[in-house]
C-alpha cells in the first residue's frame, strides 16, 4: 500500500497553508511535526476529504483519492483536533451509532474489542458528558479505529492530556500500527519518539526534512550541548535563548541546548534526541509529557 502526497498545495486568501508538499508513505507510523501553525491540521483535513487543496493531488496505489470518493473513505479513519461527541450518549452508544452510519459488519465484536483496547470497558455506559478529556480522547481513537481502516489520521491526539494518557496513548498506537498507515501530526516530540517509523518535519507549509528518528538524530550529532549553571543562571539564559531547556540531576542543573558552536567554555557534547531536531529545525522548544 502506498500513499502519494503529490505537491500539494493550499492557499487563503491571507495566507499559504501549504506549499508543494510531496511525499510517499508506505504501512507504517509516520508522525507529523511541527509547531502550531505549521499546517499539519491543513494537511490531514485535506487527506480526509474536509478540505479541498488549491492544487497537487494524493493517490493512494495511483488511484486518485478524491475519484476513488466512497471507496477512500470506507478505508480511511480519522480523529479530528476538536472531538465533537452528543454528550447524553454513552460510549457504547457513541459507538453504535457511528457503527450504523458506516455499516460497520459484526459490529457489536468490534466495539466490545476497541472498548478493551482504549480501556473504557469499566465506563462504557458512562454519559460521555462526564467523561474527562483523556477519556474522550480515548474514544476518539476507539471510533477512528471502528471501520478496521488501512489509512488512520490523527491529529494532536493528545492535546491536553496528562503523562499518563499520553503513555497509554502510545501504546494504543504500537498496537494498531501494523499492516496499516499511520499519520500522527503533532508538535509535542515524545509522543513519537519511540513509536514512529519515520518523521515529516513540516515548517510554514513546507516539508523541511523527512526520516527515521535515528537519521533525523544523526543529523543534529555534535551540535548538542550541556552547560552546567546555577539554577538562577540557567533561568536567565533561557529569557535570551529560546532554543535551550533546563535540566537538572544528581550532578547539579544544566541548560541543554542546540548550538552549531560551543555555546560556552563549560559546555560538554551531549547525545542528539528527537526533541534536540526539534529545537533545531524550528528554533523552540516542544511540549514535554
Amino acid at each position: 500500500m502506498e500513499l502519494e502526497f503529490k505537491n500539494v498545495c493550499k492557499s487563503y486568501r491571507s495566507k499559504q497553508a501549504l506549499t508543494d508538499f510531496s511525499v510517499i508513505l508506505q504501512e507504517g507510523v509516520h508522525a507529523l511535526l511541527g509547531p502550531n501553525g505549521a499546517g499539519k491540521s491543513t494537511l490531514m483535513n485535506i487527506l480526509a476529504g474536509l478540505l479541498k487543496q488549491t492544487s497537487g493531488g494524493v493517490t493512494l496505489d495511483g488511484a486518485d483519492t478524491d475519484k476513488m470518493g466512497a471507496a477512500f473513505r470506507e478505508i480511511l479513519g480519522f480523529m479530528p483536533q476538536e472531538l465533537g461527541f452528543y454528550k447524553s450518549f454513552s460510549a457504547v452508544e457513541t459507538l453504535e451509532y457511528y457503527a450504523a452510519l458506516r455499516d460497520v459488519k459484526d459490529s457489536k465484536k468490534r466495539i466490545d474489542e476497541l472498548l478493551t483496547l482504549v480501556n473504557l470497558q469499566e465506563d462504557k455506559k458512562r454519559k460521555v458528558g462526564g467523561y474527562s478529556g483523556g477519556m474522550k480522547r480515548r474514544l476518539g481513537i476507539a471510533l477512528a479505529l471502528l471501520n478496521d481502516p488501512k489509512i488512520l489520521i490523527l491529529d494532536e491526539p493528545t492535546a491536553g492530556l496528562d503523562p499518563k494518557e499520553r503513555m497509554r496513548f502510545r501504546n494504543v498506537i504500537s498496537q494498531v500500527g501494523f499492516g496499516r498507515i499511520v499519520i500522527l501530526a503533532t508538535h509535542i516530540v515524545s509522543d513519537v519518539e519511540s513509536i514512529s517509523d519515520d518523521c515529516l518535519l513540516l515548517k510554514e507549509g513546507r516539508l523541511i526534512d523527512k526520516g527515521s528518528p535515528d537519521e533525523l538524530c544523526a543529523k543534529v550529532e555534535g551540535k548538542v550541548w550541556d552547560i552546567p549553571m546555577t539554577e538562577q543562571q540557567a533561568e536567565s539564559y533561557l529569557l535570551t535563548h529560546s532554543c535551550a531547556n533546563i535540566i537538572k540531576r544528581e550532578g547539579g542543573v544544566f541548560v541543554h541546548t542546540v548550538s552549531d558552536e560551543k555555546p560556552d567554555k563549560n559546555a560538554s557534547h551531549a547525545k542528539a534526541g528527537l526533541e534536540d531536531v526539534y529545537m533545531n529545525y524550528f528554533g523552540e522548544v516542544t511540549e514535554n509529557a
